[in-house]
Order: C-alpha cells, then sequence, then structure tokens
C-alpha cells in the first residue's frame, strides 16, 4: 500500500465535501432571500403607495405618498422626516402621468399652495410674491 496517494485521496474527499456543503448553504441562502417577501404578499392589499418623488439636492427630496384614501406631502433630510402637508383628494396616475411624473407633481403642488384648496389641511403662509412687486414701485410696506 502506498500511504502517499491513499492520503492524497483522503484529502481530495475532505475538500470535495467541504466544497459540497458550501455550495449547498449559499444556494439555500440564495433561494430564502429571493422568495422570503413573496409567500406573505398574496393576499395583502397595498396599504401605503408612492406617488412621486422630487429631489430637491442630493439628500433632499420631497415625496408625496398615499395612505388610506389620502395624500401626504413628505419632506426627507439628513435631519429626519416631516409631513408637510395633507391632501383628501388622491391624484389620478395614468400612462400620460408616467412620462412626465416631475410636472405633474409640481403642477399638483402649485395649484395646492396658489389656490388656498379646501383640501388642503394645514395652514400656508403667506406668498411673498406681492410684496416682491410693491418693493419695485418704490413704496415701504
Amino acid at each position: 500500500m502506498n500511504t502517499h496517494t491513499d492520503m492524497w485521496v483522503e484529502f481530495a474527499k475532505s475538500f470535495g465535501m467541504l466544497f459540497a456543503i458550501l455550495a449547498f448553504f449559499l444556494l439555500a441562502l440564495y433561494f430564502v432571500r429571493r422568495y422570503s417577501g413573496r409567500f406573505g404578499a398574496r393576499g395583502s392589499v397595498e396599504l401605503v403607495k408612492v406617488l412621486s418623488v422630487h429631489h430637491l439636492s442630493p439628500k433632499e427630496k420631497l415625496v408625496l405618498v398615499s395612505v388610506q384614501n389620502e395624500s401626504v406631502l413628505i419632506g426627507v433630510s439628513p435631519a429626519g422626516i416631516s409631513s408637510l402637508a395633507r391632501f383628501s383628494k388622491i391624484p389620478e396616475t395614468g400612462p400620460e402621468t408616467a412620462l412626465e411624473p416631475v410636472t405633474e407633481f409640481q403642477n399638483l403642488l402649485q395649484k395646492s399652495l396658489m389656490k388656498g384648496n379646501n383640501d388642503h389641511k394645514m395652514p400656508l403662509k403667506n406668498d411673498s410674491s406681492s410684496s416682491c412687486a410693491d418693493s419695485d414701485k418704490g413704496e415701504v410696506s
């Protein structure tokens, strides 16, 4: 018997078994991560839906979210998340709005802020554009 050849055969068997066990665990981990979220989602209803996102800077953005038949405008920054406004009417989203989501978001925000819409539940600050027009005339306000 050649012990030198038997040692290399046993060494190859050990590494082969180690490789097979590691491959099995990696494959099991892959399937668990891939399909773990799909089992509970069959009968559930989507409660929170992001309607639009508008980036103000790399770390700050405005997010329009639909929650329980109400739209909420949220400000996200490194300091935290804050609710800016609530709307009882959810904007319609269709194929034509999917092409230009930023302009639809801007139009919705501009309409609600300028009109003083009754659907808006939070008070708005006075518009500063009228004070700028008066200052051009040389009058003191």
